[in-house]
């Protein structure tokens, strides 16, 4: 996934949750608590939200709605990956 540039300080609380999901995701995938359908689903939600982000910053800068928007976007994909880990469905990784 790919990590979006902010404007300043701007967006930076999202840029960091944004990561914060892509890390989630993969400490999921290594320990086998996603599976690849989950990846491939929460990869989507990712750039749906990516997205948003690109429409919302094409005039140069972000709401505070926009902003709220966002987070709440990005909260509740969290949540969902967070879910899912703890649902018992397993991938096994044995590394690259």
């Amino acid at each position: 996934m790919k990590a979006t540039v902010t404007n300043g300080r701007q967006g930076a609380g999202i840029d960091r949750s944004q990561w914060q999901q892509r890390e989630m995701i993969e400490r999921g995938v290594r320990s086998g608590r996603i599976t690849p359908g989950r990846v491939s689903r929460a990869a989507g939600r990712a750039a749906a939200i990516r997205q948003e982000e690109r429409a919302y910053r094409a005039d140069g800068h972000l709401s505070g709605a926009e902003r709220a928007d966002l987070r709440q976007d990005l909260e509740a994909a969290q949540r969902n990956i967070r879910s899912e880990m703890r649902d018992g469905n397993r991938q096994y990784y044995y590394g690259r």
